[in-house]
């Protein structure tokens, strides 16, 4: 009983009551299409009772009423068909979209961790083919288990009246036939998980190969790795020939011959019983027309056995997302006067990426409506802090604070809306330029988009572009440089306005004129807005109030610019270095 609430869950995306109700439609349906094969029969028996009785004059009343019930069940079942079609198709659609807006909700509110351990294509195959996989079965399984179960249901009652032994004959192969069924099934398990990977696989390899086409082309290895791509079609192919063939084939034929030894068995049993004079031709005749109309939503349910075992993987692959647990939010919310306080705190927090400690027992204070700059090695932790601050994830040890209030005590949508990221990887969606900037304020003005522009020094070349603001965007910004797509980025963080503005290598992709004006308009921030600045290049903070040198998660030095020159310490090794390179010449 377990598993088929769990089946019944998994076909409804949780919403059994919607699947119930378009269930037992498909049932009344099943009913209605059924009454045709009874009326036929009861045809065959006032044309066959008479003759069998030496009479010639066969009553043309009973068939004219026959004709009228027959009428009447097509145009009922007019009305009934098209109620349980559109319940299906606008049911599911619904019950889909509703399913697929709640994995976004819940995307949306998952640490960043989760992210780290799944890759795109993965997400992608679950959010487009599990889906659609499980969507199609759900569309398919409704109506054809009411069916069979209608017409089990109706023939067993409406035979058993006319001849028992026929009847038992008739459904004594069907329970020797399921067991082959669920045989078949369950040596599908493993190849559907095989194909489920094969198909991650070639999603995640495609998704590598159009997006990495520019450096493979570079280094001429993009034939190199299409022999990769196509491997992994190959692999796909080879899966689906094998769940087809090899899994389960053979066990289904079995089923499916059984089936057919039924109506064997019937026709042999009906024509002993009719020599012995036991079983009316017509009761003959009314089993044999029934028996096919039994059997066949029967054999239909083998040919699902390969989407069973499908559906089943991809349900339990969107099932393993909706469990993975978000980060939790606070079930008492705390009244919070308006408080512009944007101090953000870090108290004894250590955080670690599985088993490597990045950040290690850290205590710091990045003053309100001030710009603090880390610096450091790679690793040595620092846009770990930023994601922390943003509550991408929780600490794992201390608190971390804003205005007082640590972050855990407050909702992810209060944390977010008082953050601007600009991260150092860009992602730019396919829209409109006004559109992508427009993200950090849904319902900012034109002139608002465009001061944030120009603050961000992108105002004039976007207007060299042939639609200006208007101008479409490639997938993930393909149509722009990068330096571009990074002024957009910021121009959509200070049009946020949010209190606290958090830069991780912000400038990096900005040539020597473009990086000074975005400093000024940073800089025109600081009066407003509390800055986290995570830096490279060294020129870029030297006027920060605070500067924070990380090393293994640590902090080793705190200051100015001058104040760690003179302290000679990393931060000077660090500047000297740059210093060089940037001497450096071909």
């Amino acid at each position: 009983m377990t598993a088929i609430k769990e089946w019944f869950s998994m076909l409804s995306f949780g919403n059994t009551k919607r699947y119930r109700n378009i269930t037992l439609w498909f049932l009344f349906d099943s009913i209605v299409a059924t009454i045709p094969y009874g009326i036929a029969v009861m045809a065959i028996y006032y044309l066959l009772v008479p003759i069998g009785a030496g009479n010639i004059q066969m009553q043309t009343k009973p068939l004219w009423i026959l004709v009228g019930i027959l009428l009447i069940q097509f145009i009922s079942y007019f009305f009934i068909r098209k109620k349980s079609y559109i319940d299906s198709c606008v049911g599911m659609s619904e019950t889909m979209k509703r399913s697929r807006i709640d994995m976004g909700e819940h995307l949306r509110i998952l640490p960043m961790g989760f992210f780290d351990k799944r890759d795109a294509g993965d997400l992608s195959t679950v959010l487009l083919r599990d889906y659609t996989t499980v969507e199609n079965l759900a569309e398919q399984f409704a109506p054809q288990m009411t069916v069979t179960i209608g017409r089990l249901l109706l023939s067993a009652v409406m035979l058993g009246v006319f001849d028992i032994r026929m009847t038992l004959a008739m459904f004594i192969v069907i329970p020797l036939a399921l067991p082959f069924a669920w045989m078949s099934y369950r040596r599908m398990k493993d190849s559907s998980q095989e194909l489920s990977q094969a198909q991650q696989s070639v999603s995640s390899n495609i998704l590598e190969y159009v997006e990495g086409i520019q450096t493979l082309k570079a280094y001429n290895m993009a034939g190199e790795h299409f022999t990769a791509l196509k491997e992994s079609f190959e692999k796909q192919r080879k899966s689906s020939i094998a769940i087809e063939t090899r899994a389960a084939s053979p066990i289904s034929v079995v089923g499916r011959i059984i089936l057919n030894l039924g109506i064997a068995l019937v026709m042999l049993l009906g024509g002993i019983l009719m020599t012995k004079g036991s079983l009316h031709p017509f009761y003959y005749i009314a089993f044999m027309v029934m028996t096919l109309s039994v059997y066949e939503p029967v054999s239909m349910l083998f040919v699902f056995i390969a989407d069973f075992s499908r559906s089943k993987r991809s349900g339990d692959r969107i099932r393993e997302i909706f469990d993975e647990k978000p980060l939790p939010e606070p079930t008492d919310m705390i009244k919070r006067t308006a408080d512009t306080d944007s101090t953000i705190t870090l108290e004894h927090v250590s955080f670690a990426y599985g088993d490597v400690d990045v950040i290690q027992d850290l205590t710091i204070q990045f003053p309100e409506k001030q710009v603090t700059a880390l610096v450091g090695p790679s690793g040595s932790g620092k846009s770990t802090i930023t994601k922390l601050i943003a509550r991408f994830w929780d600490a794992d040890k201390g608190r971390v604070l804003i205005g007082g209030v640590p972050v855990t005590h407050m909702k992810i949508d209060e944390v977010l809306a008082k953050v601007a990221i600009v991260f150092q990887d860009v992602y730019l969606f396919h829209d409109t330029i006004e559109a992508n900037i427009r993200m950090g304020k849904s319902n900012a003005t034109r002139e608002e988009v465009i001061d944030a522009a120009k603050k961000a020094a992108c105002h004039d070349f976007i207007l060299s572009l042939p639609q200006g603001y208007d101008t479409m965007v490639g997938e993930g910004g393909s149509t722009l440089s990068g330096g571009e797509k990074q002024r957009i980025s910021i121009a959509r963080a200070l049009l946020k306005d949010a209190p606290i503005v958090l830069l991780d290598e912000a400038t990096a992709a900005l040539d020597s004129e473009n990086e000074v004006l975005i400093q000024r308009a940073i800089s025109s921030l600081v009066e407003e807005k509390t800055v986290v600045v995570v830096a490279h290049r060294l020129q870029s903070i030297c006027n920060a109030d605070q500067i924070v040198v990380l090393d293994q998660g640590r902090i080793i030095e705190h200051g100015s610019h001058k104040e760690l020159l003179k302290a000679a310490g990393m931060y000077a090794h660090l500047w000297e270095e740059q210093s060089h390179a940037g001497n450096w010449r071909i």
